[in-house]
């Protein structure tokens, strides 16, 4: 049911779920965390370590282990909703992590594939932190090429010798099994005949060799296993089904360690806020920027890990999504620690051990840790291999042909649901039936028409109230219709129209609003710059248009849309007052003299007030209120326009690298071309869920602010990324006039300009991050 806090504005009341779990663990884990709350913190390394293993057992004698977990092994069975909250509150709370997070990659599989004997006698130990466990599937002649992997198992009854060596095992000299990658098949490189074994540590004939990394520790090490006789019965699937079993491993080790992984990044980002704060850089314009960037990052995680380990509970491989975290999870790392390393100023000349190290050397030790952020499960580099060729189903850079695509390059990664189907299909249809890029290059579209199509489906009242003859949508529901009529470059006013009836209905002028749900095009006309609309008490008086006695006055340039707009919506001041006041023109009224746009899929005009009578809808709180609202809308839409011009910009590089060939080869096979590919396809993803995941907050005033910030930041420079990066896939042919590549580019570059520059943006939300810190 559609309901409407403010007039001419749907919103929602708040979903349930179909799935309704006993609720009582919030409250038993409250109170659990009460009592933790109140407990003296351990001072050591030693006690901490000690503290983090009866922490477990606590939780398990509670019931309040494993939340994702099956309620029949052990865990709470909750959905993902509620694992959300769960991890939030365990976060808040700084209760410890479990020891031994490798075990929680080993579980799900004994879960899916392992026998009732051996979910008995491993989970709950593993759970209670009784047993810890290693991985063992890189080798000295196979690392992130696992599939070259040579520690052999031969069969011998009831039970397989293995002798070989693995390396790079974090734990291994405190763990008490391995879950292990043998090869039972025929030697050499390949996938068939690796077979899944859980190993005991002290089975005679391992030996396990500590590494030092480049921090100074020994966190993993070299394991030799010399004849070592491991039961049949420790043999997790069938014999040879093991490289599909490694998969859910790293499934899950992607997805679901992404969702608490959320929490424990936003919890150190914010700590290198409070670096920044006290080593005097609040006001520095550089670091400003980089923590925007860090809490876009944190945000990209959070989304992708909530899709992914749906994937997982659906069912579904969430390798797509999956990889493209990794990678994102890997970079952002090093990102931080770089960050908060330059944040220690002089004090990153001591080593952490120093007395005098900056915070106890940690984010020295944390910068020299996170090098391996993109080299362990994986490389950085493999994981964009695996992006382009499993993903975008580009050629494989081996030379063994190609894969089909996880879904249409560009297309989201995720199934959207049925009713965002139904909208994309439909939009995408209707204008790829009229729109040509030749024939948009050629100016021979009928814009007109196309128009007309889009307010049939629905377009542009689609988010506006049922009861003013919207159609009561979601305003995600629009940003999907959005950045569909941008794949295909509708060129129709579309983002200025939506904008303008955000105004007009925040406002609660129902009758003009009325005119552009039923198909009047519309724009709204006010003073911007590098931040966005100049609304504010403060702004600058030069350049306003103001309003007496309802008779403005003012010029605004570089309007785009206006001269394709039958109705202007003009935020002007008061002259006498300075109160903002909120006023509709009919365009003929008004003198628009043509201005030459970059995009070609769009008009632009200066547009002449002086002496127009206006329509005042709306003056002082009202109109402030409104103008806020519309802003962010119209920040969203822009957004997601962003995001449509980005995916086919994707489409049509991974299109271009398939069938181009140069030295007798497909360009998609050369890593340099299929690492583009993939970071475009992340680029575009990213910014995607951002403008999704920003939609889904507006009506949380706390949160919608630095949300729509961050996410139209990270879709304006995206877009300008990909469309770049398009060009530069095609060659030669996409430097030419006849070729759409430069069309996407002109867009991404209008509208990283229109409304507001991502670096004012991601200024904007650094201060409210700032602030968050500073008042907490």
């Amino acid at each position: 049911m559609t309901t409407s806090a403010t007039p001419g504005r749907a919103t929602r009341g708040a979903a349930t779920s179909a799935h309704e779990p006993d609720s009582s663990w919030r409250e038993r884990l409250g109170a659990l965390l009460d009592d933790f709350r109140r407990r003296p913190r351990p001072a050591t390394s030693h006690e901490r370590f000690a503290a983090a293993v009866a922490w477990q057992s606590e939780l398990v004698d509670a019931g309040l282990a494993a939340p994702g977990w099956p309620e029949a092994v052990g865990g709470l069975g909750l959905d993902l909703t509620d694992q959300l909250d769960y991890y939030r509150m365990m976060t808040a709370a700084g209760a410890p992590k479990h020891p031994c997070s490798l075990s929680f990659i080993v579980a799900p599989t004994l879960i899916v594939h392992g026998t009732d004997a051996q979910r008995q006698r491993y989970l709950e130990p593993l759970l209670r932190a009784d047993e810890f466990w290693c991985q063992g599937f890189s080798e000295p002649g196979a690392g992130s090429d696992l599939a070259s992997l040579s520690t052999r198992a031969v069969r011998e009854g009831d039970h397989y010798r293995v002798t070989g060596q693995k390396i790079w095992t974090t734990m291994a000299d405190r763990a008490d099994w391995m879950f292990a990658l043998v090869r039972t098949g025929e030697p050499g490189r390949g996938t068939s005949g690796v077979t899944y074994l859980l190993i005991a540590m002290d089975s005679p004939g391992v030996e396990v060799r500590p590494l030092r990394d480049a921090a100074g520790g020994r966190h993993f090490a070299e394991v030799f296993f010399d004849d070592v006789v491991v039961p049949v019965a420790n043999r997790v699937g069938d014999e040879g089904g093991g490289w599909s079993i490694m998969r859910t491993s790293l499934g899950h080790e992607r997805a679901t360690a992404f969702l608490a992984d959320e929490f424990k990044y936003r919890t150190t980002v914010d700590k290198v806020v409070r670096l920044a704060i006290a080593q005097g850089y609040r006001d520095d314009a550089l670091v400003r920027q980089r923590i925007a960037e860090l809490e876009t990052d944190v945000a990209t995680i959070a989304t992708n890990s909530a899709r992914a380990l749906g994937a997982v509970l659906r069912g579904e491989d969430p390798g797509s999504v999956a990889s493209i975290n990794r990678l994102v999870k890997s970079e952002f790392e090093q990102r931080m620690h770089r960050l908060a390393l330059r944040l220690t100023g002089p004090g990153a000349v001591l080593g952490g051990r120093s007395f005098g190290a900056v915070d106890g050397g940690r984010w020295t030790h944390g910068y020299m840790m996170t090098r391996a952020s993109t080299i362990g499960a994986g490389t950085a580099e493999i994981q964009r291999n695996t992006i382009a060729e499993s993903v975008l189903g580009l050629p494989s850079h081996r030379g063994e042909g190609r894969r089909a695509p996880a879904v249409a390059p560009g297309r989201p990664l995720a199934a959207p649901d049925p009713d965002e189907a139904v909208v994309r299909e439909t939009v995408a249809d209707m204008v790829a039936a009229l729109v040509a890029p030749d024939r948009l290059v050629s100016g021979e579209v009928d814009r007109a028409q196309t128009w007309m199509s889009l307010v049939d489906f629905g377009l542009p009242g689609l988010a506006a109230a049922q009861a003013w003859g919207g159609g009561g949508a979601p305003l995600g529901l629009l940003c999907a219709a959005v950045e569909e009529a941008a794949y295909h470059l509708a060129p129709v006013p579309l983002v200025p129209t939506i904008s303008a009836l955000a105004l007009l209905t925040e406002a609660g002028a129902q009758e003009h609003a009325r005119r552009l749900i039923d198909g009047e095009r519309a724009v709204v006309v006010v003073a911007t710059d590098d931040a966005g609309w100049r609304i504010g008490a403060s702004a600058d008086p030069a350049g306003l248009v103001t309003i007496a006695e309802g008779v403005l006055s003012g010029t605004v340039g570089r309007v785009v849309g206006a001269p394709d707009a039958d109705v202007l919506v003009v935020l002007a001041r008061e002259a006498d007052s300075g109160e903002l006041v909120i006023a509709v023109v009919e365009q003929a009224d008004v003198q628009l003299i043509p201005e030459e746009p970059l995009d070609l899929t769009a008009s632009a005009a200066q547009v002449n007030l002086d002496g127009v009578t206006g329509t005042v809808v709306a003056s002082g709180d009202t109109a402030r209120r409104a103008s806020v609202y519309a802003h962010r809308v119209a920040l969203l839409m822009i957004a997601a326009d962003s995001v449509g011009v980005a995916a086919r910009a994707v489409a049509m590089a991974v299109d271009w690298a398939g069938q181009r060939e140069q030295f007798g080869r497909p360009i998609g096979e050369f890593q340099a071309v299929s690492h583009r590919c993939a970071d475009m396809l992340v680029d575009t993803e990213s910014a995607r869920n951002q403008v999704q995941a920003a939609a889904a907050v507006e009506s949380d005033p706390d949160n919608a602010e630095p949300a729509v910030l961050l996410a139209a930041a990270q879709a304006l420079s995206a877009a300008v990324r990909v469309t770049e990066s398009c060009i530069q896939v095609h060659g030669g042919i996409g430097f030419t006039w006849e070729h759409p590549a430069h069309l996407l580019l002109r867009r991404a570059l209008s509208n990283e300009a229109c409304c507001a520059r991502p670096e004012a943006l991601r200024d904007q939300a650094a201060e409210h991050v700032i602030s968050r810190i500073e008042s907490a």
